[in-house]
């Protein structure tokens, strides 16, 4: 990987013979115009040595990263025929290169702080807890070693498939409130909906609960600043996650906090796919209705989403309150949890451009990978990597059931038409995709063998493993993966399948649409 302060430098660079370059290319114009008679020759010559010069650095800054392949000639080819514009998007699309800037704060929070997390009689615990199916111990022990991911096995979860029932139990719970809320989501619309949850965030704080709220800047970007005036005026604390100055052109957009997360009193917390807003209660009449799963959780799996939680707050506000908290969750509480919570393991699974590695990826390849039986995947999004469009291919090739539910209509063109674009291969390998046809489902689920669930904020796409900031459950009981397969029963029978020969008979201007997508897939 090319250091930071080597990048630092060869940016600076290309950035002064690009302007040479357009600076000359002035002055060429200039002289075709017979201002200046005699320069054309010599200008011509500059902008052909510096336009050279340019596209050979930039072609060995993408090398020296070391990134993936496809991805890296994608750039060069953006770079080579696009190459003012292209560089331009490379700075603020294409690299990590504020990584060690921006996040360096949100390392340092859970390097010092998440190993405090679980005392040491819950570490003991968790760390002797063997699971029936080897494939479990197996991604536990990956979620250990890359994300630092204990295992809680005393816990309470329920499965919500339905927005409706889940929006109303987190509205009850947090009415309920004593001491705090702390909430946390990609997308809160200006709406009616939206209005209820933040009124009802207001009315909270006026009684005295403390309401901490971390809104997504890109994703909240319609949000005026009357509308968050108003809520820091009645008492809750928010802030924005990276907020851009130009939410559409900026380095920081492709660094989002997609995370939809609800926490109360340290007792109850909500996680998964649902946002605040109209649409996603169903009340858009172009999605109708709206499918998504979230969980209800309580018992020690609540501390390990705190903790993420504070970590994020701390990076957004500069307020290291972790150690508060967690002192406040000492064995008194976690005696109390033990005794009112089934045995029911759970991990906490947390990704971003923060972490060493891509860990929700890695899990969930590593899942359908060592299946034996069956994978069930729900999502919005299909922009694999070449890692996990091979694992599905294999494993369906090896006899593996593997069945994926994906929306019958785009939210996002190019994502859309980009995730039909893996069709084709994947039914040659004799993976069934299912089109769902109820409304649009948004649900992030992944089921194993009927005995591993994972259910969060992650979609299948190269964005939620790489870019996006995540936050998923793996949940090992075989009673939730049966209601979690119940579930994707249910949606089965509301959805369409598609058939190779069916798919095969698509129009060439969708074929060219699903082309073109799939060419940005790299880069998005």
């Amino acid at each position: 990987m090319i250091s930071q302060k080597l990048w630092d430098a060869l940016a600076l660079l290309l950035l002064f013979l690009l302007s040479l370059t357009m600076l000359f290319g002035l002055v060429q114009f200039i002289s075709e115009g017979r201002l200046f008679e005699g320069f054309s020759q010599v200008t011509l010559q500059i902008i052909n040595i510096v336009y050279y010069v340019s596209i050979l650095l930039m072609i060995i800054i993408l090398v020296m990263e070391n990134g993936s392949p496809v991805r890296t000639l994608a750039w060069i080819l953006f770079l080579v025929y696009v190459p003012i514009i292209g560089f331009i998007f490379y700075l603020f699309f294409g690299r990590n290169w504020r990584k060690s800037r921006i996040f360096s704060r949100k390392n340092t929070a859970d390097i010092i702080h998440l190993q405090e997390l679980y005392l040491k009689d819950n570490l003991s615990r968790s760390s002797s807890y063997q699971a029936s199916s080897p494939l479990a111990n197996k991604l536990i022990s990956l979620l250990v070693n890359n994300n630092k991911a204990i295992l809680s096995t005393s816990n309470s979860v329920q499965i919500i498939p339905d927005t409706r029932e889940a929006y109303n139990l987190i509205l009850q719970s947090i009415a309920s409130a004593q001491e705090h809320v702390h909430v946390e989501y990609f997308a809160i619309a200006n709406d009616r909906v939206g209005k209820e949850f933040t009124d009802l965030l207001k009315h909270k704080a006026a009684e005295g609960v403390k309401i901490r709220l971390i809104f997504d800047a890109v994703g909240c970007w319609k949000l005026s600043p009357r509308f968050k005036h108003k809520l820091g005026k009645s008492g809750i604390e928010l802030y924005p996650f990276l907020p851009s100055p130009f939410p559409t052109i900026s380095s920081r957009l492709n660094y989002r906090n997609h995370r939809k997360l609800v926490i109360i009193d340290n007792e109850i917390a909500f996680l998964g796919g649902l946002n605040i807003g109209n649409k996603y209660l169903g009340l858009d009449k172009y999605f109708g209705y709206w499918r998504d799963s979230v969980l209800m959780m309580k018992g020690c799996s609540v501390t390990s989403l705190q903790a993420i939680y504070l970590t994020d707050w701390f990076f957004v506000s500069g307020q290291n309150i972790l150690s508060d908290y967690l002192t406040a969750c000492r064995e008194e509480q976690f005696n109390r949890v033990n005794e009112t919570a089934t045995v029911l393991p759970v991990q906490i699974v947390s990704s971003g451009p923060d972490s060493d590695w891509e860990s929700i990826m890695q899990v969930y390849f590593a899942g359908i990978a060592n299946a034996t039986r069956c994978v069930h995947i729900s999502s919005p999004y299909l922009v694999l990597n070449e890692s996990l469009l091979m694992a599905l291919k294999t494993a369906s090739l090896s006899g593996v059931e593997i069945k994926i539910i994906l929306p019958a209509k785009a939210d996002h063109n190019i994502v859309f038409w980009g995730s039909r674009s893996y069709y084709t291969e994947l039914l040659q390998a004799g993976v069934q995709i299912y089109e769902y046809q109820k409304g649009f489902i948004h649900a992030k689920v992944l089921i194993v063998d009927e005995e591993i669930v994972s259910i969060g904020t992650a979609n299948m796409d190269m964005r939620s493993f790489n870019q996006n900031f995540e936050l998923n459950a793996m949940l090992y009981d075989m009673n939730l993966a049966a209601e979690a397969e119940k579930q994707f029963g249910q949606d089965l029978e509301v959805s369409r399948q598609i058939t190779l020969e069916e798919f095969s008979h698509r129009s060439i201007w969708q074929r060219s649409k699903e082309s073109l997508c799939r060419l940005f897939s790299p880069l998005l």
